[in-house]
């Protein structure tokens, strides 16, 4: 109690002078300096235990533990910008459109008609002029067209739908629209389509099933992913200890690609993560079969979780007593995920159509095929050249409508990707070598889940947002102590690198940065743990 104390006491006052600093408003770029300040905070004090330990004056615990929780406090408010930037009114309306419309209306929409139909809506409740000036992505040759093209031959909508259908659809689409301006709105309908797999569509997304899109039903949705992470910090205090939720609570405040302008009131944003968390809290308390059901979850809704399935049963298989200690577990853990992924498969196929998991898996394709300013990952860092950045495109083409230049990027970095294939393909292997290594000498399963889940930005190129699953890495300080400083540097370093204006002014140039720390990062962590077995912390007697 007396640590809780402390980190409230000293907690409550920084989130105040946060506040009251921020109260003229806070660019991006005050953002991320907050944000980069909080993170030396917490280097500072980290560094500041070690040198007493060192000396043999150590810190005591509840003060040790109290000051950590009160900058992970900070941590947390800072992501939010202490409140200086709540421009989503509580609901982040752009990203729950996709994903309450997608979700709701999924066998009339499938992945590639949300904008065509979202455009007659609305036209037919009376925004017709504003539809006929408007552009609207076609999600299957993704250009931009006309958005009078989907009222040219509404049968190609209103055939798909009932009549009641089309009036509840109509409604939700008024509804998401009220709240957002006419440039907001029109943001939205250019950007990709509802991406989630029909296993999402069927557990999380049946939530839109239920919940009306009144101002209430959008804002109790909006709030889940804010209680998923209140749950995933009290697991990882639960299983590994507080300094590690306070490290993953810090990594996740101060982080950049899942920061609150992106990521925040959204519809079940964070579903995926939580049951990853989740999965590692199950591992390090010797429930497998949990384990691997709720990474399988996991895998069946967003994809690449799936990475985790290989951390796990190649973990510590080098060594002939943990190949022996854990070979149930293993099982066990394959099974849980097996089941639970053909499960939710076969449930989005039988709910959502038979088809779903196809047109999906067409659709993901041709939305990784597209270049995009906020992916990160290997592949940006290898398909990058000088002369395709944005500045450089939009320099050759003055005057150029966005759409004309942005187009014209992305066809440059697409080509340039394809031409360099084989680099990329080279150092993903080089990389699953060191990986390979690691793996076969991690002496805990949970330290093999963790692993290869960070190497997903090594084997695809991810929305950036995704790049939250680096918070998972806090587990690992409890493995070796010395992780601890190394991460909160990253954490500083990377909200440095985003004030820099030659960084953080263009999205592919921020990206690129994203990309190459959020890949350093991983290789780093995985060629400490090739190098030599960690020693490991004993989990706590009781939660």
């Amino acid at each position: 109690m007396r640590r809780a104390a402390i980190a409230l006491g000293l907690g409550a006052p920084g989130i105040a002078l946060g506040w009251w600093i921020c109260l003229g408003g806070l660019d991006e770029w005050g953002g991320a300096r907050a944000r980069a300040l909080v993170a030396l905070a917490a280097l500072g004090w980290a560094v500041y235990l070690r040198a007493r330990r060192r000396e043999g004056r150590p810190v005591s615990v509840p003060v040790a533990h109290g000051v950590a929780g009160a900058v992970a406090l900070c941590a947390a408010a800072s992501w939010f910008n202490f409140g200086a930037v709540i421009a989503t009114g509580g609901v982040h309306r752009h990203d729950v459109f996709h994903y309450y419309v997608g979700s709701k209306y999924h066998r009339e929409l499938g992945y590639g008609l949300i904008y065509r139909c979202a455009a007659l809506a609305e036209a037919e409740t009376g925004g017709e002029a504003l539809v006929r000036q408007r552009m609207f992505r076609d999600l299957v040759t993704d250009r931009q067209v006309p958005a009078s093209m989907a009222l040219d031959d509404p049968s190609v909508c209103r055939s798909r739908f009932t009549p009641e259908r089309w009036r509840s659809f109509r409604e939700d689409v008024r509804n998401l629209r009220t709240g957002l301006n006419e440039p907001a709105w029109r943001q939205s309908q250019i950007d990709h389509g509802y991406n989630p797999t029909p296993a999402w569509t069927v557990t999380s997304g049946a939530l839109s099933r239920v919940v009306p899109s009144t101002e209430l039903g959008l804002r109790f949705l909006a709030s889940l992913d804010l209680v998923l992470i209140a749950l995933c910090v009290a697991a990882l205090a639960a299983s590994f200890g507080w300094r590690v939720a306070a490290l993953a609570l810090v990594l996740w405040g101060t982080q950049e690609p899942g920061r609150f302008t992106w990521v925040a009131f959204s519809m079940l944003r964070f579903d995926w993560f939580f049951l990853l968390v989740l999965s590692l809290v199950a591992l390090r308390r010797g429930r497998p079969g949990l384990a691997g059901a709720a990474l399988g979850w996991a895998a069946a809704m967003r994809g690449f979780p799936a990475l985790g399935l290989v951390g796990v049963l190649l973990s510590g298989v080098a060594s002939p007593a943990l190949r022996a200690r854990y070979a149930v577990d293993r099982r066990r853990f394959a099974a849980g995920f097996l089941l639970t992924a053909a499960a939710l498969v076969a449930l989005g196929a039988a709910v959502v159509g038979p088809s779903s998991w196809t047109e999906w898996t067409q659709h993901i394709r041709r939305h990784a095929a597209v270049a995009s300013s906020n992916k990160a990952g290997l592949g940006i860092l290898v398909s990058f050249d000088p002369e395709h950045r944005v500045e450089r495109v939009q320099a050759r083409l003055p005057g150029a409508p966005t759409e004309v230049w942005m187009e014209r990027w992305a066809d440059e970095v697409r080509a340039t990707r394809e031409a360099r294939h084989l680099w990329l393909r080279g150092l993903q292997l080089a990389f699953g070598a060191l990986l390979l290594l690691a793996l076969v000498r991690a002496r805990r399963p949970w330290i093999g889940l963790t692993l290869a889940i960070l190497a997903a930005p090594l084997a695809t190129e991810l929305s950036g947002y995704y790049l939250m699953l680096f918070v998972v890495a806090a587990v690992l300080a409890s493995a070796r102590a010395a992780l601890e400083r190394w991460l909160l540097g990253f954490a500083a370093a990377v909200q440095v690198l985003m004030v820099m204006p030659a960084v953080g002014w263009f999205y592919d140039d921020r990206y690129l940065a994203i990309s190459l720390a959020y890949v350093l990062a991983p290789v780093l962590l995985t060629a400490a743990f090739a190098r030599r077995p960690a020693m490991i912390a004993p989990p706590p007697s009781a939660p």
